[in-house]
């Protein structure tokens, strides 16, 4: 079987494997449900390659209005190869997000973490759950069940976490072997946007049943699309 088909049924079977724990993110879906019923605003984070996720859900396409992303340059990739792998090792950074980013009681952070392990994001997540922020990971339970966490607490995402959705991510994350010492075809990106657009439209779907206003943008390559979305960015995105 060549690269592209054996690629292929990896990413499939791992997408039909995270959508088999629909019962998961149905229960996280009510998490943000009653933050939403509250008051209480949706965040998402992420670092690395997992920062990407939160990008895929905000302000695009089909994408629920109400979401704020905590989008840090530093945190990616696109500055320098490996700044971000040294900052999401920096439990201290932490203290940059909170001044930037203002989380409180009643809200809903949403941790995108293939590992689980790093510094930031387990000391992100334990200040968060001190405010009285619920918690909702996204994360390999296959990586970070092999490895041990890098923050002093000893802690690891899920172990924080309120609710936590596998992405089914092997190991390492590649999949897909190319002679006897090459691994490439990594799936945690791909399963772990599909996870989090199943949580975003459970919510919407949660939020209809319930009579609630659940406004959700166009594509702005549709005719008429730019005047609707533009009151959903004055209510929700530049009036925040």
């Amino acid at each position: 079987m060549n690269f592209l088909e054996t690629y292929k049924k990896e990413v499939c079977d791992r997408i039909n494997e995270a959508a088999a724990e629909s019962e998961s993110i149905l229960e996280a879906a009510k998490i943000l449900l009653e933050a939403e019923k509250h008051g209480g605003k949706i965040f998402v984070f992420g670092t690395g390659h997992s920062y990407m996720i939160g990008q895929d859900i905000y302000c695009r396409a089909g994408g629920y209005a109400k979401v704020h992303p905590i989008c840090e340059i530093e945190l990616t990739t696109l500055t320098h190869p490996t700044k971000s792998t040294r900052l999401e090792r920096t439990a201290d950074y932490a203290d940059t997000l909170d001044e930037i980013y203002e989380i409180h009681n009643g809200d809903v952070l949403i941790i995108v973490s293939n590992s689980g392990r790093n510094s930031l994001v387990t000391e992100y997540a334990l200040r968060a759950k001190k405010k009285g922020v619920r918690i909702i990971a996204i994360t390999s339970l296959e990586h970070t069940r092999t490895i041990s966490s890098r923050h002093p607490s000893g802690l690891r995402l899920f172990e924080i976490a309120d609710a936590v959705l596998d992405n089914h991510a092997p190991y390492g994350d590649a999949t897909t072997q190319i002679g006897t010492d090459t691994k490439m075809g990594p799936v945690s990106t791909i399963t772990s946007s599909f996870i989090a657009h199943c949580l975003m439209g459970c919510l919407v779907e949660l939020m209809k049943q319930e009579g609630m206003d659940a406004p959700v943008f166009k594509s702005a390559n549709m005719d008429g699309a730019d005047e609707y979305n533009k009151e959903l960015f004055d209510l929700y995105v530049f009036n925040k």
